[in-house]
């Protein structure tokens, strides 16, 4: 008796730990990028990042790690004059955050599906828009759940401003995945 409880306790303590070591390794499935000129520079898969506005120098560091493509989500800004020295092919889907509907979220996943890869998404501060297009990324492409895919959202770094945006959540919460996958025919 005492042998069966001792091997149940082995394997209960086992079973913890691998829950504990996988549980770990999916909250890092993110990496900071360290930067001289971003402050917001984050790889979110193989070949898929986010950021703030790159300044001058941040597009020439783009092109130089060999970044293909920039999609640009600001409404107001363009990157040309930033980028006009490098080859980097510019992407841009003027969005509102306040505005930001589920055809917006479709039409920045298309850009992302079809765009030479690595790609970087950016608006002002790397956030709001930038965040929600990632998050809709992970939920409709990579099979998130949708709640951890807005923890993910939501973290410090990321610097969503919820209380200018509540609305982001609620796109999040309700998007159609499956229609989004028929649209982007994936």
């Amino acid at each position: 008796m005492n042998h069966y409880i001792v091997n149940s306790i082995n394997l209960l303590c086992l079973g913890l730990l691998f829950f504990a070591m996988k549980s770990n390794a999916q909250e890092k499935e993110y990496q900071k990028i360290e930067s001289r000129y971003f402050n917001n520079l984050y790889q979110i898969s193989d070949s898929i990042y986010r950021s703030e506005q790159p300044s001058r120098r941040g597009f020439t560091e783009l092109e130089e790690k060999g970044f293909k493509t920039v999609l640009n989500v600001r409404r107001l800004r363009e990157d040309i004059k930033k980028a006009k020295h490098t080859s980097l092919k510019l992407e841009r889907i003027p969005l509102k955050a306040g505005l930001l509907s589920e055809d917006d979220l479709v039409q920045a996943l298309q850009v992302i599906h079809t765009s030479k890869k690595p790609i970087l998404i950016h608006c002002w501060h790397g956030s709001d828009r930038t965040g929600a297009i990632i998050a809709a990324y992970r939920i409709v492409v990579e099979g998130w759940e949708k709640e951890k895919a807005i923890r993910e959202f939501r973290i410090k770094a990321f610097g969503y401003h919820e209380k200018w945006y509540p609305n982001l959540i609620e796109l999040l919460n309700n998007l159609n995945v499956q229609k989004i996958k028929t649209q982007l025919a994936i």
